[in-house]
């Protein structure tokens, strides 16, 4: 018989703890072998106990989900799952450092609220602690280098917000001049282009790639992350904050620019037209959406040669095809290497498809970009 998959589930709500408990012992599959109230309890039962995944709680008291997460995956890596209790902008600030800091999805806690909503949300938690148990975790060093510098009983420091980036590049008058001019509309089809898809453990990636892109970086980004509905918007501020490249949702006839970063809003399928704007769908072509395939085939069909596709970490095909037909109109593809996958499905099945033309650690990616657009500046 095969052995549970087990789960310890971190909460301050004792009425939270057992609601998510419940729900997940609905599945024979899973067994919740153990229960914390704060991020320090939540460490002395994972190391004892070294589950198979953990649910996070974003806000707890005496040691928060951050400092938590980052020390879990410095000295004990274990999958973890983010639930947070609201899509604010502090609490979905927190919630993408946790992803910065290892943790793998994140999910809005269930609600209370009418009988079917709840059983999709049950399913869905059953369904993503599932996927997230077959994950292969690494070492995260940043949890152990703050336990030496400021101690475990601290709160881990706050990254800069957009803000404070909007601040310091408006305070710097040379920052502006340094940027080129950008172009839109049809004078946008003569930029290169970028779109980068990813699914589980994708977020930490990206912002690697992002941060690593120079503010005069030639190209469009397009960035098609599978995430759970409602965190897209979080995800975008995120990301601004990485880099110095301007990030921001796409909407409907967005013009696509040289040097700025578009992501691919919830429950939307990202297209690009001739007319180098963003046309969004909500046509179900596919059961994920949005669809790193729909983006990437689009992609190929208005830039050909003249884009670069970048698959990352995921589960399942999504992508695979659209590299296909980036490969056959000669753009030049990327897939991270399995070793630095959390899962290297979608990767792998580009591969197979001889839809890759290099293989990369997520390290070397954005100095590749940097390379490959310079080429096709070039022409």
């Amino acid at each position: 018989m095969t052995r549970p998959i087990r789960v310890v589930v971190v909460d301050d709500s004792a009425l939270m703890r057992r609601f998510i408990t419940d729900m997940l012992h609905r599945d024979p599959a899973i067994q919740v072998v153990g229960v914390a109230a704060n991020g320090r309890e939540a460490i002395e039962v994972v190391q004892r106990l070294r589950p198979d995944v953990v649910t996070m709680d974003v806000r707890m008291p005496v040691m928060d989900g951050l400092a938590t997460t980052e020390h879990l995956m410095a000295y004990c890596p274990t999958p973890i799952l983010v639930l947070t209790a609201s899509l604010a902008s502090y609490e979905v600030d927190i919630t993408f450092k946790m992803l910065g800091a290892g943790a793998l999805e994140v999910v809005e806690k269930p609600r209370g609220g009418d009988a079917q909503a709840l059983e999709r949300a049950a399913r869905d938690l059953v369904r993503r602690v599932k996927i997230l148990s077959r994950v292969r975790v690494v070492t995260h060093l940043r949890g152990r280098r703050r336990a030496l510098n400021e101690g475990l009983s601290q709160q881990a420091a706050s990254l800069p917000n957009r803000a404070v980036v909007q601040d310091k590049l408006l305070a710097d008058p040379t920052a502006a001049s340094s940027v080129p001019p950008v172009s839109s509309g049809p004078d946008a089809l003569l930029s290169p282009i970028v779109v980068i898809g990813a699914s589980t453990g994708g977020p930490r990636v990206i912002h690697q790639i992002i941060s690593g892109l120079p503010r005069t970086f030639p190209a469009a980004v397009l960035v098609v992350q599978h995430i759970a509905e409602g965190f897209s918007a979080g995800m975008a501020e995120w990301l601004a904050s990485a880099g110095t490249l301007p990030v921001r949702m796409a909407q409907e006839g967005s013009p696509i620019r040289a040097g700025e970063v578009l992501i691919a809003p919830d429950r939307r399928n990202l297209l690009v037209t001739h007319d180098g704007t963003v046309h969004l769908s909500d046509a179900p072509l596919l059961i994920q959406r949005p669809s790193i395939d729909v983006t990437m085939q689009a992609v190929a069909d208005v830039w050909g040669s003249r884009a670069v596709g970048v698959l990352l970490t995921g589960m399942g095909r999504d992508g695979a095809y659209g590299m296909r037909s980036l490969h056959r109109r000669r753009a030049y593809t990327i897939a991270q290497d399995e070793a630095s996958c959390a899962i290297f499905g979608m990767p792998r099945a580009a591969i197979q498809l001889g839809a890759v033309r290099e293989v990369l650690p997520p390290a070397a990616i954005a100095p590749r970009l940097v390379e490959v657009v310079a080429e096709l500046v070039k022409g």
